[in-house]
């Protein structure tokens, strides 16, 4: 946990990490078998929910619960299936409650651990756009400094921004930026 405080980021390379956390001299290595496992356990629970899930990753998953459309059944859902992974797989998630993947993205990364968050449309001015530009999904290292460098600082910051001067920046990803900002 002290690393986190230091900036550290799960995945990151040790040098990277040492860089940042001059300190740190415990290593914990990755039983991938038993993620795998348990990987599959949540996958298998969720499934009690929809067949309409998608594997982001060995740990993230998008589910299509179009069934509960209601946005308190979308909300009782998730609260359920985070109860329910601890109590039964004995781990914690988050998870994003949004109408679609970004934003449900964007929402499980609010605050951990054992959170569930919702980002509706309605949402997004409030909760999205106050954070980092750092923060927004799919931001490559290397486009932050520029952003910020032309005074982008904030995703509403970028939401806000003209996407012909993006464009003229950063090309095509210019406007996926000013999209991703803007999703909804």
């Amino acid at each position: 946990m002290l690393a986190k405080k230091c900036g550290v980021k799960t995945g990151e390379t040790i040098y990277a990490a040492k860089k940042k956390c001059p300190g740190l001299n415990v290593y914990l290595g990755c039983e991938y078998k038993i993620y795998r496992e348990y990987s599959d356990k949540l996958y298998n629970l969720l499934l009690e929910y929809t067949d309409k899930i998608e594997r982001y990753s060995i740990d993230e998953c998008f589910m299509d619960m179009t069934n509960y459309l209601m946005s308190d059944t979308l909300i009782n859902k998730a609260n359920e299936i985070n109860r329910r992974v601890k109590e039964e797989l004995g781990f914690t998630v988050n998870i994003g409650v949004a109408h679609n993947k970004l934003l449900a993205k964007m929402a499980s990364d609010f605050t951990k651990p054992d959170k569930v968050h919702t980002l509706f449309e309605n949402e997004i001015e409030n909760k999205m756009w106050k954070l980092p530009v750092s923060e927004l999904f799919m931001l490559g290292r290397k486009s932050v400094p520029k952003l910020e460098n032309m005074h982008i600082k904030t995703i509403g910051d970028l939401a806000k921004y003209d996407k012909e001067k993006l464009m003229k920046v950063f090309g095509k990803h210019g406007i996926i930026m000013w999209e991703y900002a803007n999703r909804n």
